[in-house]
């Protein structure tokens, strides 16, 4: 990147799993923006990290734009941007309502959009952006469901739409796609589908939210410059493609 100045990055869903442990790696090296809608756990979380905390409903368009509004008016630049923030859904067909299939996809696709939009003028020309999607988007969702599986499929495209766009000021735009990881959020899952899991993923174990951590902290460094567009999958070799 460009910007030579102590970066500054931007966590979206910083109180989550693998949002935390972004947070995390990147340490004391960067001053840091979080934002989640869970305002005591950011709250804590940049207390110990020396960040800057700010809660919003990612998928209300009014809350994301007071949010960077918030954000910019004390940093008036940053070097990147992660929106780690999502949910999970296993509802099948026959049984999701469209209000479930609207909320699943408000807040993993359009709030990734809402997001994006808001920053696009924030971020420095070299600047970074990763997006979040799943294995789902390209199995159809094993463990998870239809708008789930939707919703992260339209990260992918968007994250490939944005890279095009943005790259004229030298700005990655890139997606993880993790397999499952052993998260909060992936914790309610049965029993049985995450053993049966592990047993034919080629690395036998569900993913940690550090080892996804550590593919977004690369994708954010100069040594990724010319990645761009790119779906990352860390999935322990369940699917290689």
């Amino acid at each position: 990147m460009h910007n030579r100045e102590r970066p500054v990055y931007c966590i979206v869903g910083a109180a989550g799993g693998i949002g935390r442990a972004i947070v995390e790696q990147l340490g004391e090296g960067a001053d840091l923006i979080v934002m989640d809608r869970d305002a005591v756990a950011i709250g804590d979380l940049a207390t110990n990290m020396g960040g800057m905390a700010i809660s919003l409903d990612i998928a209300d368009e009014t809350s994301v734009s007071a949010a960077f509004a918030e954000a910019r008016s004390a940093h008036p630049r940053i070097t990147g941007l992660i929106i780690a923030a999502g949910i999970v859904d296993t509802g099948k067909l026959a049984t999701i309502t469209l209000a479930r299939w609207q909320e699943v996809l408000a807040v993993n696709l359009t709030g990734t959009f809402l997001c994006c939009r808001a920053a696009q003028d924030w971020l420095v020309d070299g600047g970074r952006i990763v997006t979040m999607s799943s294995l789902a988007a390209r199995s159809g969702g094993v463990i998870t469901g239809g708008a789930y599986a939707a919703s992260k499929a339209g990260v992918e495209a968007l994250t490939k739409s944005m890279a095009q766009e943005l790259a004229p000021r030298d700005i990655t735009v890139n997606c993880i796609s993790p397999g499952a990881i052993a998260t909060p959020m992936t914790a309610g899952h049965p029993e049985d589908r995450k053993a049966a899991y592990d047993r034919i993923v080629p690395l036998r174990r569900h993913g940690t939210a550090d080892e996804v951590a550590a593919a977004a902290l690369f994708l954010l460094s100069p040594a990724a410059s010319y990645i761009t567009g790119v779906v990352l999958p860390v999935n322990g070799g369940i699917r290689m493609d």
